[in-house]
C-alpha cells in the first residue's frame, strides 16, 4: 500500500512538471529517482524548466541589479534553489559522492555571499562610496565563515555561521562620509537581509551572527585589533574551538586570512593543561544540563552523543 501510494506521489509531481515542460517517456523515466527523492527539487525545476536542459550542471550566478534591490533578491533566491536542485539530482543520481555533495553546497554558499555582498556594497556606493585608510587604499568588509561553512562540508539545510570584520580603520569617501566601523556595520546588516529575508520566493541561506565576540550583545563588525585583544582579554574555551573551522570566504579574503595567522595562538594552545581539560568538562557538563532539561534525548544534533557533542 505505501509503494502504491509513493508511485502516485512520484507521478503527481511529475505531471506537475509536464504541465511546463515537455517531458518525454526517456526524461519521465530518468526523473523518477529525483522526484522520488525531493519535492523540492522537483518544485524547483519545475519553477526553472531551463534547468531541464542539463540537469546536471549548475546555472551561472545572475547579474545583480544595484538599482533595484528587489529583483536582486529575487533573483539570488532562485539561483540558490536552481543550484541546489542540480545538487541533489547529481547526488541522487550517483554523479557525486557525498564529499562532493558537502563542497558542492558550500561553494553554493560561497558564491551566494560574495555576489550577495558586490550587491551590497554597490546599493551603499552612492551614498556613502567605499571606505579607505589613511592611505587612500579601498578597505573591504572581510566575512569569516564558521561551523559547517567554514570546514567546508555545509549541508542541505544549515544555517550559515558568519563574522564580520574589517582590517583598519578609515572613512567612506562618498557624500555622506562614514567612519569604518558604521559603515560596515551597514553593510554587514545589508548582506544578512539580502541572504536571509523572507520574500515571496523564499530565502537565500539562513544567517547566524552569534558568534561574533560578545555574541548578540556584541556589535556587529569589529576592527582586528578590537577583536584580538577580545581573543587575548575575553576569549572563552568554546571560541577557540569554533575558530578551529573558521576561513574568510567573502570581501578582503587575504586580510582575512592574514587575521587568522595572528590568532593561531589563541586557537591552538602551545600546551594542553589541566586548565583546557577541565574546561572540556564544564563545556560536557553544560551539554549534559542542557539535554536534560529541555528533554533532547532524542535530538541528533544535541542529545548525547550528538553532533554537539562529538
Amino acid at each position: 500500500m505505501i509503494a502504491v501510494e509513493l508511485d502516485r506521489l512520484v507521478e503527481r509531481r511529475l505531471d506537475a512538471l509536464a504541465e511546463v515542460a515537455p517531458l518525454d517517456a526517456a526524461l519521465r523515466a530518468a526523473l523518477q529517482p529525483l522526484a522520488t527523492a525531493s519535492d523540492f527539487a522537483l518544485d524547483a525545476l519545475r519553477r526553472q524548466p531551463a534547468l531541464l536542459h542539463d540537469r546536471h550542471a549548475f546555472p551561472r550566478f545572475p547579474s545583480l541589479d544595484p538599482a533595484d534591490p528587489e529583483s536582486a533578491m529575487a533573483a539570488l533566491r532562485r539561483w540558490r534553489s536552481g543550484a541546489s536542485a542540480v545538487l541533489v539530482a547529481r547526488d541522487v543520481d550517483a554523479i557525486d559522492d557525498v564529499e562532493a555533495t558537502l563542497s558542492g553546497s558550500t561553494w553554493i554558499a560561497e558564491q551566494a555571499l560574495a555576489g550577495a555582498l558586490a550587491q551590497a556594497e554597490a546599493e551603499l556606493a552612492p551614498r556613502f562610496g567605499a571606505v579607505r585608510d589613511a592611505q587612500g587604499r579601498l578597505q573591504r568588509l572581510v566575512v569569516f565563515a564558521l561551523g559547517k561553512l567554514g570546514g567546508g562540508e555545509l549541508n542541505f539545510s544549515s544555517d550559515v555561521d558568519l563574522v564580520f570584520a574589517h582590517a583598519s580603520g578609515g572613512a567612506s569617501d562618498g557624500p555622506r562620509a562614514l567612519e569604518a566601523e558604521p559603515y560596515f556595520v551597514r553593510l554587514g546588516q545589508r548582506l544578512a537581509q539580502l541572504l536571509h529575508a523572507p520574500t515571496a520566493d523564499g530565502f537565500c541561506h539562513r544567517v547566524d551572527l552569534r558568534l561574533r565576540p560578545f555574541g548578540d550583545s556584541g556589535r556587529l563588525v569589529l576592527g582586528f585589533d578590537a577583536m584580538e585583544a577580545y581573543f587575548q582579554r575575553e576569549g572563552r574555551d568554546w571560541e577557540r574551538y569554533a575558530w578551529l573551522k573558521a576561513r574568510p570566504v567573502a570581501g578582503d579574503v587575504a586580510a582575512g586570512e592574514r587575521f587568522i595567522d595572528v590568532l593561531r595562538p589563541f586557537v591552538y594552545r602551545r600546551y594542553l593543561d589541566f586548565t583546557a581539560l577541565d574546561a572540556l568538562r564544564e563545556m560536557k557538563a553544560m551539554i549534559e544540563a542542557e539535554v536534560a532539561r529541555k528533554d533532547m534525548a532524542d535530538d541528533l544534533k544535541r542529545g548525547p552523543g550528538g553532533i554537539r557533542e562529538v
